[in-house]
């Protein structure tokens, strides 16, 4: 017997066709649209409604109020800080040392002198004792060289082997033969107040003269006078007194003509009407702080004249 194969009627199996290719359009739709949702996420970084499955990502422009151009933090002291440098500075000059960044223009002096440009001192050697290794911490003379020490006297130049150069030590006048400087600026006699004898303290400052220039020969020399001391660290009964420094600066004065090299008056700069260190210059009333320091150096940046040498 044969079985013949049984066909649902034409009306049925286009009711099911109808209902396949129905739900096959809604998949695809489906598909379409959460496809175009991941590419609206991906464009523009949001979903586009709070239902949305992929969560917006994470931002790292800065915001409007946001700045990567501050300057960074600085240790150094402000020109307004009432901080003294401390008797003992055990900061040693090191020529390796990588330079410091270039000062501010600077102001003219109270004579009306005009201050020089910035890179000014970049070739300059200051020479001094623990008042000019106060300025080496505070300054603002770019990149100036620094031969200095506590304690540092017109003989000890010769003698204290305090500047460390290529991994030695040795004296001032030793550095000096190893580098040549464009400018050379020296502070001493605060130490030699209490030598007994002040012609000792003139005729060695007087060889240092000639070995500076026989050392950095066209160099121009400033001789720098001493800084007062406050009045009452004059009045303590000490060798330091504003009078002895008065008359030593005199002395020093004589020997800049003498030696025809320049003398710079840098105490009229940082005392008072009465001659002595203001109280308010220093916690010790003889090293100066940051503020009193930028004062030196406002002083050594609008006098800058070159002496006229043989």
């Amino acid at each position: 017997m044969r079985y013949r194969r049984r066909r649902f009627p034409s009306w049925i199996r286009r009711t099911v066709l109808f209902l396949v290719c129905a739900v096959s359009l809604c998949a695809l739709a489906g598909g379409i649209f959460t496809l175009a949702e991941k590419i609206v996420v991906l464009e523009t970084g949001a979903a586009p409604s709070s239902t949305a499955p992929f969560p917006p990502p994470v931002s790292f422009a800065p915001s409007s109020t946001a700045s990567f151009s501050s300057p960074p933090v600085s240790f150094a002291p402000s020109s307004g800080s009432s901080s003294a440098l401390p008797k003992e500075v055990s900061d040693v000059p090191d020529f390796s040392l990588p330079p410091r960044s270039a000062p501010q223009s600077a102001p003219p002096s109270s004579a009306g002198k005009p201050a020089k440009n910035p890179g000014w001192f970049d070739d300059a050697v200051l020479i001094g004792d623990s008042r000019t290794e106060g300025l080496e911490l505070f300054d603002g003379l770019g990149n100036a060289t620094y031969l200095a020490g506590k304690g540092l006297t017109v003989e000890t130049v010769y003698t204290s082997p305090i500047i460390k150069l290529d991994r030695q030590r040795m004296t001032v006048m030793q550095a000096l033969k190893q580098k040549k400087f464009g400018k050379v600026y020296v502070m001493l006699g605060i130490n030699e107040l209490g030598w007994s004898s002040f012609s000792t303290f003139l005729s060695d400052y007087g060889k240092i003269i000639g070995d500076l220039k026989h050392y950095q020969k066209g160099a121009p020399i400033y001789l720098q006078s001493i800084l007062p001391v406050s009045a009452k660290k004059s009045a303590s009964g000490g060798i330091y007194t504003n009078e002895k420094i008065r008359h030593a600066n005199d002395a020093i004065r004589k020997l800049a003509q003498q030696n025809q090299v320049c003398y710079l008056a840098v105490d009229t700069a940082v005392r008072d009407v009465s001659g002595a260190l203001p109280e308010e210059a220093s916690t010790d009333g003889v090293h100066l702080n940051a503020e009193y320091c930028k004062k030196w150096c406002d002083y050594l940046k609008a006098h800058t004249e070159v002496p006229n040498r043989k």
